[in-house]
């Protein structure tokens, strides 16, 4: 009997050999977890990583705990992914991404109730023997490249609408007749000629909102129509691009050309033409590709 033992010891070792290689679950012998971070940039800034929308590489992540402050920081690498081994099971993980120096850079995951970027996550919990997987998505923005009303109302803008061959303001005043942009009254306004249209831009105000929003309305449109704008640039503070803010803007004063103070409407078109004049004065867009990111700290 005695000399059969190290036979037995020696097929044990053997099944439970195959056992791990084969990752058997009970076969596991270990007494840590791993956490994977995965870094992807988030094109249309809807906080989900689409099938299109490209990982980052050497974002700095950094590993911590509530009890043990910070641990570990890894760069990500060029499949997006930061993996750290060997974290002892704990349930007060967190985990801290870097912020470029450049302000044009933007979490869009993970977020809290309003929006507002969660950096570090916390409360992180690793087991024994699996695998912790957390997703951050950032973004970043460029200046839309619009014009204000003010500039459609003075020479600059002029001369902008005549950029056709031959010269000619009527593709201009044509596409702005198809909106339904209205006037102080809430009367439908149609630009017959550029006096007409530079005196309505100027006496544009927001006793009635929906003429305020006529006149960022129509600079939007000339904008995306000289090209100085991209009408599928992504504005996040909306949600949506700029063609389907413009959409929204035009549907709204077709339903509602005279939005004077007490009027239900009234706020929502206000909310509109602030995106709209936001835009017409370069606020940033999502660029559709990663920008230039330094950190302070070189890992």
């Amino acid at each position: 009997m005695i000399r059969n033992i190290p036979r037995r010891r020696a097929i044990k070792l053997a099944v439970l050999a195959t056992a791990l290689s084969a990752s058997t679950a009970f076969a596991c012998i270990c007494s840590s977890g791993i956490i994977l971070v995965k870094k992807f940039y988030d094109a249309n800034a809807n906080g989900i990583h689409d099938p299109t929308e490209p990982r980052l590489r050497d974002w700095p992540m950094t590993l911590g705990s509530a009890s043990l402050g910070d641990i570990a920081t890894l760069l990500t690498d060029s499949f997006g992914y930061a993996q750290f081994n060997g974290v002892i099971p704990g349930t007060d993980y967190t985990m801290f991404e870097a912020v470029p120096v450049e302000g044009n850079w933007f979490q869009s995951k993970p977020v809290d109730a309003g929006g507002d970027p969660i950096n570090p996550q916390t409360g992180i919990v690793v087991t024994v023997g699996h695998t912790t997987q957390l997703s951050f998505g950032n973004y970043c923005t460029k200046g839309s490249g619009g014009k204000t009303p003010g500039f459609w109302s003075n020479k600059n803008g002029q001369a902008t609408m005549l950029d056709g061959s031959p010269a000619s303001l009527l593709p201009e005043l044509n596409l702005l007749g198809s909106l339904n942009l209205v006037d102080a009254n809430g009367v439908g306004f149609n630009p017959v000629d550029y006096p007409s249209f530079r005196t309505w831009l100027l006496d544009s105000n927001a006793t009635n909102m929906a003429y305020k929003l006529s006149s960022h309305l129509a600079a939007m449109q000339l904008n995306v129509e000289a090209g100085f704008v991209s009408g599928n640039a992504i504005y996040a503070p909306f949600g949506g691009t700029v063609n389907e803010l413009m959409a929204l803007a035009n549907a709204s004063l077709g339903s509602d050309p005279y939005t004077p103070s007490g009027h239900p409407e009234r706020a929502y078109q206000e909310q509109l033409k602030d995106y709209l004049d936001a835009l017409n004065n370069g606020a940033g867009v999502v660029s559709p590709t990663p920008c230039k990111r330094t950190f302070t700290t070189t890992y």
